[in-house]
């Protein structure tokens, strides 16, 4: 019993609270977080196995369905949502690319489930049935990582802030104009709601930066857009500072960073508490963008529209791949050696 609780238990643990505290927007945070969801599920199943076989054999069942079905009809309930998703989103946003990425992700994922299909039923040449293997192998790489990517950003978002701030980071969004949209407000208000509790919990008073630079379709910067809001609202803020120069994610926390090292005669946020302040869909990656930075920052996500979950996140994970792209191109490269390398090493044996 004693290994079993060291094996399924302690380890597993150990592992998650390590990556959690320590690298929180590692894809392996995700990872060991399902690895201890597993383990003690194994764990249970063992302990109830001492105690009645049928019991166990229950939960052990009870445990295996929802697995099974998400490996074998996963792929098909995913497109459906999607196309779905596509429809109710366009009855709230107009139509652009960046909208229209559900529609194209299930398109593409149909008609790459329909050729394999086809492929895997009809056709009989081997380098045509090593490359779809190949093709296959990248789809699920794909598929587990973009798993792994949600899973460690609603972690990221459910960490606790539990400990005085430094900087607040509100990162902009675009304008209507020269005025904040809904989606820039909610950031806003989650910022301010931050250093709220900072003040009533530890009579603490962070500074926030304001970050954002003026679009070509925008009157003003989103920094002052932000700026002008907080004081339609009446919020009191000790300290506030604009920067409204950046045009994408890094160069806010970039700039941001420049901003507080000039005014506060710091060498920098390396070791400072910074919170980003976001939509909770772009959490994750404003978080890997920091540590880029070596900037150590958490963040809190503000509520999105149910609706434009899948749009923002499949945004995101895209976003993520091409910040990774090195190590992603790695693996792809080592799945096509291992699907074609060994009919090349047949061919040349044979020639």
């Amino acid at each position: 019993m004693l290994v079993s609780l060291i094996l399924f238990i302690v380890i597993p643990t150990l592992l998650f609270c390590y990556w959690i505290y320590q690298k929180p927007t590692s894809l392996l945070t995700g990872f060991f977080f399902l690895y201890f969801i597993g383990s003690l599920s194994t764990l249970i199943v063992l302990a109830l196995e001492q105690i009645n076989q049928t019991l166990a054999l229950l939960a052990g069942i009870v445990i295996a369905i929802p697995i099974m079905l998400f490996a074998l009809f996963g792929i098909y309930a995913m497109i459906i949502a999607l196309f779905w998703n596509e429809r109710v989103l366009l009855k709230h946003e107009r139509k652009s690319l960046a909208n229209m990425l559900p529609l194209i992700i299930a398109t593409g994922l149909m008609l790459f489930e329909l050729i394999l299909l086809f492929v895997t039923s009809k056709v009989n040449n081997t380098l045509i049935l090593k490359l779809f293997g190949f093709l296959n192998a990248s789809f699920i790489y794909f598929a587990m990582t973009f798993i792994l990517f949600g899973l460690t950003a609603i972690l990221y978002n459910l960490y606790p802030i539990t400990y005085k701030v430094d900087y607040i980071i509100i990162l902009g969004a675009g304008l209507n104009k020269d005025k904040v949209t809904p989606l820039l407000a909610a950031r806003i208000n989650r910022g301010i709601q931050l250093y709220a509790k900072q003040v009533a919990k530890y009579h603490h008073h962070p500074t926030i930066i304001l970050s954002g630079g003026q679009g070509l379709d925008e009157e003003i910067s989103e920094a002052q857009a932000m700026k002008n809001y907080i004081d339609q609202q009446n919020y009191q803020v000790n300290t506030i500072y604009l920067e409204d120069k950046s045009t994408n994610t890094r160069e806010n926390l970039l700039f941001s960073e420049r901003i507080a090292s000039s005014n506060d005669q710091i060498t920098g946020l390396t070791n400072k508490n910074v919170v980003i302040a976001t939509n909770n869909y772009h959490l994750l990656r404003a978080g890997k963008l920091a540590k880029q930075l070596d900037i150590k920052a958490r963040g809190v996500g503000a509520k999105t529209r149910l609706y434009y979950l899948p749009t923002g996140f499949i945004r995101e994970y895209i976003g993520y791949l091409v910040m990774t792209k090195k190590k992603h191109l790695t693996v792809i490269a080592i799945l096509f050696g291992l699907s074609l390398l060994p009919l090349l090493f047949d061919l040349i044996l044979n020639l």
